[in-house]
């Protein structure tokens, strides 16, 4: 500091450093990025390498599938239902709810724990099932691992605060309730176990698990990624929240009838119930296509990324499915229907729609999640163009007979030729993803440091 003196005033100077220029600095990003990516890749391989092996097997009634038809269905869906379908579908849960509530990410570890224990329990209940002499013992572990990640997953989802009023908007309601019903289905299943004899599950807890993890889990689930993801992404208009509670009580109301008269664990064995709760479900998933307008996009199809006609032509197999659920509810009150019969209408759902689907969303939360464009895109969309061609092989043999005879039987065995197929070009997608994630996650780190 320096005085200078100015007629009667004396000045005071006072030296101050020179600031340095503000240089920004990227924000460090969320922990672990590619996990999502990751159970993707994880996920779809449990489907190749696992449940389509099996369903192979018992769709040509070969090698185990000879033998041990049933063990070999239980198991090919508890690998396709937990270790893919649950695994993916809350990995992509765990990103979307925080987003559309505009809240930050979730913790890593509780979320590796969901998805791994949802993973790894599966594998276990397969493999006790198939080889259930020597390894029997694993079966009820494998289900508890499998109930304690779905709690965990209820937990996590039911923690992220709503973005808005209920009374505004109910898409968060939609994923709390789907993660409750996977709690639902860990806990049935886990029961199921217990009265579970020489490898074998009954068939009606067996059922009931199924449906509450596809109509329950999946689809609110679906839904409440539908009713934000679809305006912005495919151009449609918001669903108004009456319309919203409306589907929501419809669906959900007629899995409980469902539930109600599924003969499981006792319960009263209805069909008439069973038939009017799927009519039901059918009517709800209809009004919601035709009420968010989902296949509008496909009166234009062109322009526009892939996606806007990709997503619309997989939900042409949940319009199926609904069909599908009415036209067997009303000719035959769901009394005849076979084992066959049964799985076909439920692979219009599982390999018709869900799983199209899958890869159509793909296209998008690989982009808007990652990087910011698709590794390997073509690729992806050949696993779309698979998927839509391997379900009309796997149900129409079997949707009308449940005797699908040799012939029957080759299609089916080449429908899981092209599933697999589909998948792993999924996973491999999905893997590549991942990679590219974490190495632009080590180039922001490297550009920080």
């Amino acid at each position: 500091m320096t005085a200078h003196r100015t007629g009667d005033i004396e000045l005071e100077v006072v030296h101050a450093p020179v600031a340095r220029a503000h240089v920004p600095r990227r924000p460090a990003p969320p922990a672990a990025p590619w996990l999502f990516a990751a159970a993707m890749a994880a996920s779809a391989s449990v489907a190749v390498l696992g449940g389509l092996v099996l369903g192979f097997l018992a769709a040509t009634e070969t090698a185990f599938g000879e033998n041990h038809w049933t063990e070999a269905v239980q198991a090919h869906g508890r690998l396709q239902l937990v270790g893919w379908t649950a695994v993916f579908v809350a990995s992509l849960a765990f990103e979307f709810i925080v987003r559309l509530n505009q809240r930050g990410p979730l913790p890593f570890l509780p979320r590796l724990l969901v998805l791994c224990g949802l993973g790894t329990g599966a594998l276990l209940e397969a493999v006790a099932q198939v080889w259930n002499d020597p390894l029997g013992f694993a079966w009820l572990p494998g289900a508890a691992i499998t109930f304690a990640a779905s709690a965990g997953f209820a937990t996590l989802i039911w923690r992220v605060r709503a973005a808005f009023p209920f009374r505004l908007d109910l898409q968060p309601v939609f994923f709390r309730i789907g993660a409750t019903w996977l709690a639902v289905a860990g806990a049935v299943s886990l029961l199921a176990v217990l009265r579970a004899d020489d490898g074998v599950v009954r068939v009606g807890d067996a059922h009931l698990a199924v449906e509450l993890i596809a109509r329950g889990f999946v689809l609110n689930t679906i839904l409440g990624v539908a009713l934000r993801a679809f305006p912005g992404h495919l151009g449609l208009e918001p669903l108004p929240v009456r319309r919203q509670a409306n589907v929501m009580g419809i669906l959900n109301g007629a899995l409980l009838a469902w539930a109600a008269g599924s003969g499981a664990f006792g319960l009263p064995d209805e069909a008439v119930v069973r038939s009017f709760a799927n009519v039901a479900l059918a009517v709800g998933l209809v009004l919601f296509t035709i009420w968010m307008g989902v296949l509008s996009p496909l009166r234009n199809p062109a322009g526009g990324p892939n996606y806007r006609v990709l997503v619309p032509l997989a939900w042409l197999g949940l319009v199926a499915y609904a069909l599908a659920l009415a036209g067997t509810a009303v000719a035959e009150f769901d009394s005849d229907l076979g084992l066959y019969q049964d799985g076909a209408v439920r692979h219009i759902f599982l390999l018709g729609f869900m799983a199209p689907l899958m890869a159509a969303m793909a296209h998008i939360v690989l982009a808007r999640f990652g990087t910011g464009r698709v590794r390997w895109e073509p690729l992806l969309t050949a696993s779309f163009a698979g998927l839509m061609l391997a379900w009309p092989l796997r149900v129409l043999p079997v949707l009308f007979t449940n005797n699908p005879g040799t012939m029957g039987r080759s299609i089916l065995g080449t429908a899981a030729v092209i599933a697999a197929a589909s998948l792993a070009a999924m996973a491999v997608v999905a893997g590549r993803n991942a990679l590219a994630i974490r190495e632009l996650v080590k180039e922001i780190n490297r550009s920080r440091a």
